[in-house]
């Protein structure tokens, strides 16, 4: 309880640079999220369709989609953890002299560890609520913006997004008394309507935990070198 107590005080003090954690978190989760969601966006209609392709093309873009998500999911991992790993740095040094003050006033090198881990997860589980309420009060907003934001970014990376049949092939969306239906004929519904709650939760599930584990064994790390610099400042 006792460091609990003076974690929160801690991060209540130096505000600006919890509240960058915190932000950073939040912005981390919203996009690492939203490229899995348009992974399975994008596996759910193949799933659909893949039975009925007749266009080859189809295939080699889907494939070149996959990977520009992949793609982009280990930027966002990399470039996450760099600016996370960046501000605990900040922050320890920052908060060195608070540091200096427990090692005098007798507190063990395992108190002071804990209470940086606690200091750091504060702000990162605040940012993973935030984004957690987000996802769940706007999920309708969520999904919009993925449907939308989906052929944007084969249009900016120049992947140009064929049909999924050929020429030959008529889709027909109802049926009607004009068609002539034959046995090689199927009507079926191709796309999204809409994602269910549980693939989200599970893409936002998956990067809470990454963004926890990176988090903890950064601060340990951190932590650890910056507590043993202390103790030789503290001796000499």
């Amino acid at each position: 309880m006792k460091n609990i107590r003076y974690a929160f005080a801690s991060v209540s003090y130096h505000k600006k640079i919890s509240f960058s954690i915190g932000v950073c978190s939040a912005i981390f989760l919203f996009f690492s999220t939203s490229i899995l969601n348009l992974i399975d966006i994008e596996k759910t209609v193949f799933n659909q369709v893949h039975s009925y392709i007749t266009n080859s093309d189809y295939l080699i873009n889907y494939q070149k989609i996959m990977k520009l998500y992949s793609s982009m999911y280990l930027a966002i991992l990399i470039l996450g953890i760099i600016l996370i790993a960046r501000l605990f740095f900040i922050s320890l040094r920052i908060k060195e002299q608070d540091m200096m003050k427990w090692r005098i006033m007798g507190f063990s090198n395992r108190f002071i560890i804990k209470q940086s881990l606690l200091e750091n997860l504060i702000p990162i589980i605040a940012g993973i609520f935030t984004a957690a309420v987000f996802l769940l009060v706007c999920q309708h907003t969520y999904e919009f913006f993925l449907i939308y934001v989906r052929p944007l970014i084969s249009d900016v990376t120049g992947i140009r997004r064929v049909s999924f049949f050929s020429s030959s092939v008529l889709l027909e969306n109802s049926p009607n008394q004009i068609a002539n239906l034959t046995n090689n004929t199927h009507f079926f519904t191709v796309g999204v309507n809409r994602l269910p709650f549980a693939t989200i939760f599970r893409a936002f599930l998956k990067n809470c935990l990454i963004i926890l584990s990176t988090s903890t064994g950064m601060t340990l790390l951190l932590t650890y070198f910056s507590s043993k610099k202390s103790i030789k400042v503290f001796r000499t």
